[in-house]
């Protein structure tokens, strides 16, 4: 092949590699705003403070918040190594109309910013960025460790212990049907003498080597089975897919008959959590 035609290909195939890495990125940003309420943009800056991916539809502009970003993520890395500390994995800039979050990936030197709603669940966003600063370190051709929820069973459950859905990691083997009933028997009777009267609270159960987490909200109690470390990412997932739940379905759930059908779209809520 002549050298001239070499070339054009070289730059045709690095033009794609780069459309590719773009879409990429512009995917992980957008499922940023439709997993976390309350997104109004997201940015990721380079070292330099420029612009590598953007979705930000109006208000500032994507290149100044990209600058911001980067100027964020150093300034408080520069007051934690004063203090002779490691540096934040996520900085929280709280004003009257909007918070500002800032999450510096160092396997791909870049930051990410997201602009939120006053109302915006922080818990859940923070777990939120930490997977989407996963995605985008791959896009741009690096790794880190997958984080995961470690959640093995999800039950969702209306407060007089009527079973709605249940879910399962799909790597769970060693559950066999007689166990999980058992324990959905005992969440059941717990939800029922324990939690009717608590809203917004979080109790655990042991069964057997396991810990059941619960979690409230207005019409519904979700029981977790997972790991008593996991309990504080775990409660902020949860109570965000419960509310995002209650908020398409409130009606409906205040005088439920037992038709799972009356809830279309309820495994969108629910099943992100178990995938991780």
């Amino acid at each position: 092949m002549p050298r001239a035609e070499i070339g054009q290909v070289t730059t045709v195939a690095r033009s794609e590699s780069l459309e590719g890495v773009e879409a990429q990125l512009d995917e992980v940003l957008l499922g940023l705003r439709r997993k976390v309420r309350g997104v109004r943009g997201s940015v990721v800056a380079d070292a330099n403070g420029l612009t590598v991916a953007s979705d930000v539809r109006n208000g500032v502009s994507p290149a100044t918040l990209a600058a911001m970003s980067t100027l964020i993520a150093q300034s408080a890395g520069s007051v934690f190594e004063n203090m002779e500390m490691n540096g934040p994995e996520t900085i929280l800039m709280e004003g009257s109309q909007a918070n500002v979050v800032v999450m510096h990936i160092p396997a791909a030197d870049v930051t990410l910013l997201s602009l939120v709603d006053k109302t915006t669940n922080l818990g859940a966003m923070k777990i939120e960025m930490s997977r989407a600063a996963q995605g985008i370190s791959s896009a741009l051709g690096f790794s880190i460790n997958p984080i995961r929820s470690g959640i093995k069973e999800l039950f969702v459950i209306t407060k007089g212990g009527l079973l709605l859905r249940h879910y399962s990691d799909t790597l769970r083997t060693d559950l066999d049907r007689d166990a999980l009933s058992g324990m959905l028997v005992a969440v059941q009777d717990f939800v029922k003498v324990t939690l009717a009267s608590k809203s917004g609270s979080l109790s655990q159960l042991r069964y057997g080597d396991e810990s059941i987490f619960f979690f409230q909200g207005n019409h519904t109690v979700a029981a977790v089975v997972a790991k008593d470390g996991n309990a504080d990412a775990v409660r902020y997932q949860v109570l965000d897919a419960l509310q995002d739940f209650e908020d398409r379905h409130g009606q409906t759930l205040a005088s439920w008959n037992g038709d799972v059908s009356a809830f279309p779209g309820i495994d969108d809520s629910f099943e992100r959590i178990i995938k991780g």
